[in-house]
């Protein structure tokens, strides 16, 4: 996986679990007034496969493994990651939209981006379920317009999908569902997941369907 293809994971990473603060500081060089821009990049999970894999491609972005160790630090209590820095922060931002209710797919991206990115956000945001003859994997999110994104790479995949309105307490939320045993399949054969459980459980889902099915 090149830089530009990590850039891509963590991207993914950041607008599904993580944050990116940017605040303006003020220090004397010398006699003069300096302000500066500060970066936070902080990625929560508390999967501990997915923090090393996080770790693991912020340090890829650096060329020194003595710098990048410098500006990571983990915190295992609070299950986070915190980058100082603005190499990653800037790198994130160039590539789109983060936020809760604004974040996108980036721009431009060749299919095998579109699928490292689609299986790190799945791996954050994505839930498998499987409840008796009821199986599936679902995304769930206030952004329907960046679902739709997602959507339509799946439907290039070959992968059936649809996104359903879910209201709870008064607040609209949105949930890009994948069901059926040859969309599951496909999932798992072009996309799969990092995260473990969700990984084995998807498998444990698609063998449960009988032969004929």
């Amino acid at each position: 996986m090149n830089k530009s293809d990590v850039l891509v994971k963590l991207h993914a990473y950041i607008a599904s679990d993580g944050i990116i603060n940017t605040w303006k500081s003020k220090d004397m060089h010398g006699k003069k007034l300096r302000i500066r821009p500060r970066f936070r990049v902080r990625f929560y999970n508390n999967e501990k496969t997915l923090i090393k894999d996080f770790i693991s491609s912020v340090k890829k972005i650096y060329s020194s493994t003595k710098y990048a160790k410098k500006y990571i630090k983990y915190s295992e209590k609070r299950f986070e990651v915190e980058v100082r820095g603005q190499i990653i922060a800037k790198s994130i931002f160039f590539l789109g939209e983060i936020s809760t209710k604004n974040w996108e797919l980036p721009k431009n991206l060749k299919k095998n981006q579109e699928i490292i990115w689609i299986r790190a956000f799945a791996d954050c945001d994505g839930t498998v379920g499987h409840y008796g003859h009821h199986r599936y994997i679902a995304i769930d999110s206030i952004n329907f317009k960046g679902l739709k994104q997602l959507s339509k790479v799946l439907e290039e995949l070959g992968i059936s999908n649809r996104i359903l309105k879910v209201k709870y307490k008064g607040n609209t939320s949105y949930r890009l569902k994948i069901s059926q045993k040859e969309n599951l399949a496909k999932y798992l054969k072009l996309i799969g997941f990092n995260h473990p459980k969700k990984q084995r459980k998807l498998v444990k889902a698609i063998n449960s369907y009988k032969q004929n099915l």
